[in-house]
């Protein structure tokens, strides 16, 4: 087997155990088999009856669907300079007003940034994740990213056949600290419109591209760096364009703050009364709120994702080195929402199950850790008679149909 080609004929891979799907959940299937065939999963049990063009034996491995991450980080990881060098405004993510007068420029080459997305994507595929939505910081950028780094990103994804959903970032504003430690935005909103109009033509170029294996989506940057034209643009866009929608959302006390004080609402309020919600709209983290008159905006804004069927994309390692915790428990909880989780299938977003096939788990590579292990616990291991098969949730479909809305 080669990386981003498919062989012609059918492929048997053996395993240790394998994740198949039965009877509405996830089960374990002692040394099983899966057949695949042009992206399709043909058999998912034991002792398949039909020819094979090749066997691959991994007798120590667990074979399952791949993973999906929704905020696959594919550069340096800039969290490390505001978590682990407090407080982040004296040496995290934000631009110094001497560097701002000097005039932001670019601290990559195009080379660079095009292997900074190539050596992610082989990461993601040696970690086991075969959908990911990449995310890079802008704090190295000299505004925002551009068509052309992404279309390498997509001719990397697709010699490598990591699926992949691209858009460069886009923004309105970026965090400014003066010599006072005093940390305001600095806003450029013809710079965030002309970063949308790229971003729209890039979906319109690539959306399908290598079969399938390449989608687009929008993805403008953190809230408070977007003006209310620019995501009212970006929220008729993404519906024009049918394509998924990602904002960071409740991610930081500055954001939630900054909101407040300029439109007196909470970000996902703001968002709502921008017509910017719906089932397309990923939102990481949401792990901060803000409380008017005394009462915390958490339960309320909960309620209006749930109405809204948006998805909360949860990033718990990230967030447990800030000592952070999702909304995902608690109310949410409570509250039944479905979509607290970061793997949804981004073409399904706001529905509850992923499909088999890449990204069947519906997990996030940041969750692999996290997954319950509640069937194990209990002795619920279920293995299929003889050949019976493992019914994988979409068996003999394309990956790429699963992926159409």
């Amino acid at each position: 087997m080669s990386l981003g080609r498919r062989d012609a004929g059918r492929t048997l891979v053996s395993g240790r155990w394998v994740v198949g799907h039965q009877d509405g959940r996830h089960l374990l299937i002692e040394r099983g088999e899966v057949v695949f065939e042009d992206g399709a999963i043909v058999f998912v049990g034991h002792a398949f009856p039909g020819e094979v063009a090749r066997r691959i034996d991994r007798p120590d491995a667990l074979i399952a669907p791949g993973f999906v991450d929704l905020d696959a980080v594919s550069d340096l990881d800039t969290a490390v300079l505001s978590l682990d060098n407090t407080p982040s405004w004296r040496k995290g993510r934000v631009w110094p007003q001497s560097y701002v007068a000097r005039g932001p420029y670019e601290m990559y080459s195009p080379d660079e940034l095009a292997f900074q997305k190539r050596y992610a994507f082989a990461q993601l595929l040696r970690n086991g994740v075969t959908t990911a939505l990449p995310i890079a910081s802008l704090f190295y950028r000299q505004w925002g990213e551009t068509y052309d780094e992404f279309a390498a990103a997509a001719q990397a994804a697709e010699e490598l056949g990591l699926r992949v959903y691209l858009g460069p970032a886009y923004r309105s504003g970026h965090t400014v600290v003066d010599e006072a430690g005093t940390v305001s935005l600095l806003i450029d909103e013809a710079r965030g419109l002309a970063g949308l109009d790229e971003a729209v033509r890039f979906c319109r170029d690539m959306e399908g591209r290598a079969g399938g294996l390449v989608r687009t989506m929008l993805a403008p940057d953190r809230i408070e760096g977007c003006t209310p034209e620019l995501l009212r643009r970006t929220a008729e866009a993404a519906r024009a364009l049918d394509v998924p929608l990602r904002l960071h959302c409740h991610q930081s006390r500055f954001e939630v703050d900054e909101v407040a004080k300029r439109h007196g609402l909470s970000p996902t309020g703001w968002l709502a009364s921008l017509g910017l919600l719906g089932p397309r709209v990923l939102l990481p983290h949401f792990t901060d709120f803000p409380a008017f008159d005394g009462v915390s905006t958490r339960e309320r804004d909960l309620a209006t994702l749930l109405e809204a069927d948006a998805t909360v994309v949860h990033c718990p390692v990230v967030m447990a080195r800030n000592a952070l915790r999702s909304a995902r428990t608690g109310a949410a909880d409570r509250a039944g929402h479905r979509h607290l989780a970061a793997g949804h299938d981004p073409q399904h977003a706001g529905r509850p199950d992923a499909r088999a096939g890449d990204g069947a788990l519906g997990l996030a590579a940041e969750q692999r850790r996290d997954v319950r292990r509640r069937d194990l616990d209990r002795g619920r291991c279920a293995r299929p008679a003889g050949s019976r098969t493992a019914d994988a949730g979409r068996a003999g479909r394309s990956h790429r149909d699963r992926f159409r809305p």
